[in-house]
């Protein structure tokens, strides 16, 4: 069976982030071949944790002919043996034209962990600690048409873990912690443009004008360049609305771009001035340091 848990002899099996195997019967990874890797990974996320040598062989070795795929599906069969069954019970066994994990072998799974954790999390605490958990797209380097959806689909889970801690910390006050978790998305997804706005909106309630619109200076060029498209109004609203220092009454939706762009320019001329601003008071203080040196000698 596949658990959570482990005990003593127990396989450890990583899929987030790329492949990893260990044993709690000797320290190190265990080496094993990347076609044998993507079977075991293949079994171990399929339903019932069992697939057909059929469905296996097309998705391992889809451009090859059926009596060379049936014996490269001998030979990784074999190494998976070699890798997972040292003295012991087999840990993948074939039964006619099935292929399934022993269930009388332990094996903790990481994305069966995560799975977990995200669904059954509530408090920050245990949100964060799911988020942990994930630690990197499945079977990273892996381009494999078989686990692209269940790849995308526990990203999104990651995603929407990450937007969840934003939003409640958000929601209860922490500001702070809420700006870092929506960064934390940004990083994984950078044309998220519900973040972007979030983001710009917290700087806002911070106190950090310039620094909200440089945020939707920064949601206009990935969504431009990841995308091709440009942001929403309600993002275009919300930056007019932070440039004029907010509180006013909602602009045409033609002039919001238009605004927002100001807006950015503005805040940035503004930065500018203070920074050429401190520029020449540093250099006024460093040349009255250099006078009085000289008068002194």
């Amino acid at each position: 069976m596949v658990h959570g848990e482990v005990g003593v002899g127990d396989l450890r099996v990583r899929l987030l982030g790329g492949f990893q195997l260990t044993s709690d019967a000797g320290p190190g990874e265990r080496p094993i071949r990347r076609k044998a890797q993507e079977l075991l990974a293949l079994v171990l996320l399929a339903p019932q944790r069992n697939v057909l040598r059929e469905t296996a062989a097309e998705a391992l070795w889809p451009s090859a002919e059926t009596e060379a795929s049936k014996k490269s599906m001998r030979q990784v069969l074999w190494q998976l043996h070699q890798a997972t069954d040292p003295g012991g019970a087999r840990l993948v066994l074939t039964e006619g034209e099935v292929i399934r994990i022993n269930p009388d072998r332990r094996v903790w799974l990481d994305v069966d962990v995560f799975v977990t954790a995200s669904r059954s999390a509530t408090g920050l605490d245990e949100l964060a600690h799911a988020t942990d958990l994930y630690r990197g797209p499945l079977m990273d380097g892996y381009y494999d048409d078989w686990f692209l959806i269940e790849r995308a689909r526990l990203a999104d889970l990651h995603l929407a873990l990450l937007d969840k801690l934003s939003v409640e910390h958000e929601r209860r006050g922490g500001l702070d912690a809420a700006i870092g978790w929506a960064q934390r998305l940004l990083e994984v997804e950078p044309a998220h443009e519900r973040t972007h706005r979030r983001l710009m909106n917290l700087y806002y309630r911070t106190d950090d004008r310039t620094r909200a619109l440089r945020q939707f200076r920064r949601c206009q060029q990935v969504l431009m360049h990841e995308l091709g498209i440009r942001p929403s109004a309600r993002t275009g609203r919300l930056a007019a609305e932070i440039g004029a220092d907010a509180g006013s009454e909602p602009e045409p939706a033609a002039l919001d771009g238009v605004r927002a762009e100001l807006a950015v320019l503005r805040a940035t001329v503004d930065d500018l001035r203070e920074r050429l601003g401190k520029a020449e008071t540093d250099g006024r203080r460093s040349g009255d340091r250099a006078r009085v040196s000289m008068s002194s000698s």
